[in-house]
């Protein structure tokens, strides 16, 4: 810790690492090991579809081909085509950048806004934590699919509106999280040292309790990111999200399955893709918080 005699100087304790109070050995190998690398391995290749797939997909996702729909899977189309003749695996490869896009607005506006709300009430304390968390209170006791889906009706479908209205609904869990580690972090040393010296009180918030206090909450928000991509895709299923012709898997799914009695395979790879992707990033998120010791 440097400290010094001057009251304007910064005070720059050790950076936190969860657990470093009491160091565990590192995890062990084994399967959790192996469901944290391959659950970020298929993340990271979703992703690259998504964010290469202008040069990597076989066909335009919008181009229609009326004398081919309802192909089945080929060598020219890999996963068939859909009622227009649009070729399915393209539309899936421009579909995984709408819904990562989907996932970054929820877990920014969660981080961003339930992180201010959580250092807040959990650093100023008294009147102020008791009716920030009553508020949290109160947005947590609603189902947040039906919020979001209320919010989102109310503002008009589409991808920003649905997912901003799922980050608001988010964001008093990462605020009720991160206040907990406020609190404990509240009276550590460092702090106690930095208002001694007479360091401002929202400078020690924001540049020494609040970095020490996110671990927890980065892995909360991995935890959040595989809820949003579930909720992004139902959103779209119900005609909330994205609009079509763009590509996106909850909006193709919900095409696939009304024409589910004309060729059910439509339905596996956008249901197959959803499920994996969360999946995936939820053992990411498990193997990450087994990696940060927290828990």
């Amino acid at each position: 810790m440097t400290t010094s005699m001057d009251p304007s100087t910064t005070v720059t304790p050790p950076r936190f690492r969860p657990g470093s109070a009491a160091r565990r050995p590192r995890p062990a190998g084994g399967s959790r090991a192996v469901a944290f690398w391959l659950g970020g391995a298929v993340v990271l290749l979703v992703l690259l579809a998504g964010l290469l797939a202008p040069w990597l997909a076989p066909y335009d996702p919008l181009a229609i081909d009326p004398s081919n729909p309802y192909a089945g899977p080929s060598g020219a189309h890999w996963l068939g085509t859909d009622a227009n003749g649009r070729d399915v695996l393209s539309r899936l490869m421009h579909g995984s950048a709408s819904s990562f896009r989907g996932i970054a607005i929820t877990v920014g506006v969660a981080g961003i806004f339930g992180s201010l709300w959580g250092l807040v009430a959990g650093y100023v304390g008294g009147p102020v934590d008791e009716v920030l968390m009553r508020l949290a209170d109160a947005v947590i006791s609603f189902p947040g699919i039906v919020l979001a889906i209320a919010i989102t009706g109310a503002l008009g479908p589409s991808l920003l509106t649905a997912m901003l209205s799922v980050g608001v609904v988010f964001a008093p869990i990462v605020a009720r999280l991160l206040r907990a580690q406020v609190l404990a972090l509240r009276q550590a040393e460092f702090v106690l040292v930095a208002r001694s010296l007479g360091v401002r009180g929202w400078r020690i918030a924001l540049r020494h309790v609040l970095p020490n206090a996110m671990g927890p909450v980065v892995v909360q928000l991995c935890g959040l990111a595989s809820t949003a991509l579930i909720i992004e895709a139902a959103l779209g299923f119900l005609g909330l999200g994205v609009q079509p012709p763009a590509p996106s898997w909850g909006p193709d799914l919900a095409r696939a399955y009304a024409d589910f009695y004309v060729n059910p395979l439509l339905t596996v790879a956008p249901g197959l893709l959803i499920t994996a992707t969360a999946f995936a990033i939820s053992q990411f998120g498990d193997g990450l918080r087994d990696r940060l010791r927290i828990g």
